[in-house]
């Protein structure tokens, strides 16, 4: 073999090899979920909207707050980082479902939201009994007492 080929040949594997390990680096960090999220599961009073989880807190006689955010907006992530970090003050009788505002079409429509960073609570038995919009965690502990 030329040794012009040879070095194609070597250039095309070194090529071909670093898109496959780039591809596989970048998918691995693409599905590794974000520390907040890894915490976020980890707290029994602040879940992910699902038919299912809200089905569950009603069950357990528990209010519901949802939470409309989005992943761009910047308040919504302040408001869910405080959240977290003070997840010890969610008061006892309620559970904080984040809906997200920009996906699921229905929540928003059945409650409707036509914003995010809106926060609606709901009774034990489903029906409506407050609702803002914005806010952090303060302004949202300061709702939850008034009802």
């Amino acid at each position: 073999m030329k040794p012009f080929n040879i070095f194609i040949a070597i250039s095309l594997i070194v090529v071909l090899g670093g898109f496959v390990f780039f591809k596989d680096g970048f998918n691995r960090a693409q599905s590794k979920p974000t520390t907040q999220t890894e915490l976020r599961m980890d707290i029994p009073g602040y879940l992910t909207y699902s038919d299912a989880t809200l089905a569950n807190t009603q069950l357990k006689g528990k209010s519901v707050l949802f939470f409309a955010a989005t992943t761009w907006c910047q308040t919504c992530s302040e408001l869910e980082k405080e959240i977290i970090e003070r997840q010890a003050e969610i008061p006892e009788g309620v559970t904080i479902l984040k809906v997200d505002y920009d996906n699921d079409k229905t929540m928003n429509q059945r409650y409707g939201v036509t914003s995010q960073h809106t926060l609606v609570v709901l009774d034990k038995d489903g029906q409506e009994v407050k609702r803002w919009l914005g806010g952090g965690f303060d302004t949202l502990l300061q709702q939850l007492k008034a009802i």
